[in-house]
């Protein structure tokens, strides 16, 4: 019964993209204020709905039918730089070193790439997940034109709700467009997540061999 209930919440809100407060939720299915406020926790903890304040009241949405997929410009430099601060604290990690490394790649992509191959995720106006890509023509000697993808991140608030993978699927479709017949990414060995998610998009483990040396001062 409470399923059938979730579903018909998420029923409601597919048909109200602007959003709903609860109180209309509430009247379209007969329930008490207590009773779809419960509901709704249930949806928003499984990462299926969010909401939106304003004024004093909240206006409900699902996830996946808010969440656009943009064209990245300079002035999202800071809020990729507030995403990826919000992923390594959630990791409990930070290098100062690695977010200029971020700011230098982003910014060389936001001004001299591909615009289709840097991409925003964006739910209410908001930037909640950014990708970036490149086209390389000579990769480790081999004379064929292969698609990369760079730079991913989703804010940690809306991971595992789809999100990185509708970025994936439009920087992979603009691939194909422009004929690119392979697409790879680098992903380290301890990265489950990372590796089950590019899994989920088709890529398989190549037979070949990363080497690297670290050239000491």
């Amino acid at each position: 019964m409470d399923n059938d209930f979730q579903e018909k919440i998420l029923e409601i809100l597919r048909a109200s993209p602007s959003g709903l407060q609860m109180e209309e939720i509430a009247f379209q299915l007969g329930l008490t204020r207590h009773t779809v406020a419960k509901y709704l926790e249930i949806l928003r903890a499984e990462g299926r709905i969010h909401f939106k304040k304003v004024g004093r009241s909240k206006l409900w949405k699902e996830i996946s039918t808010t969440t656009n997929i943009r064209i990245l410009g300079m002035n999202d430099l800071e809020d990729i730089l507030r995403i990826e601060e919000r992923i390594e604290k959630e990791r409990d990690f930070h290098s100062p070193e690695r977010m200029q490394y971020l700011k230098e790649t982003a910014r060389y992509h936001l001004q001299h790439g591909d615009p289709l191959m840097s991409l925003g995720a964006e739910i209410d106006e908001r930037l909640v997940g950014f990708i970036f890509g490149e086209v390389r023509l000579w990769e480790f000697g081999r004379g064929e034109k292969t698609g990369w993808i760079k730079v991913l991140g989703v804010d940690p608030e809306y991971q595992g709700k789809g999100i990185g993978r509708k970025l994936g699927e439009n920087l992979l479709g603009h691939f194909q467009r422009k004929n690119i017949k392979k697409v790879r990414t680098l992903v380290d060995w301890h990265e489950g997540n990372l590796i089950s998610y590019f899994k989920s998009l088709g890529f398989d483990i190549l037979n070949m061999i990363p080497l690297e040396k670290e050239l000491k001062k």
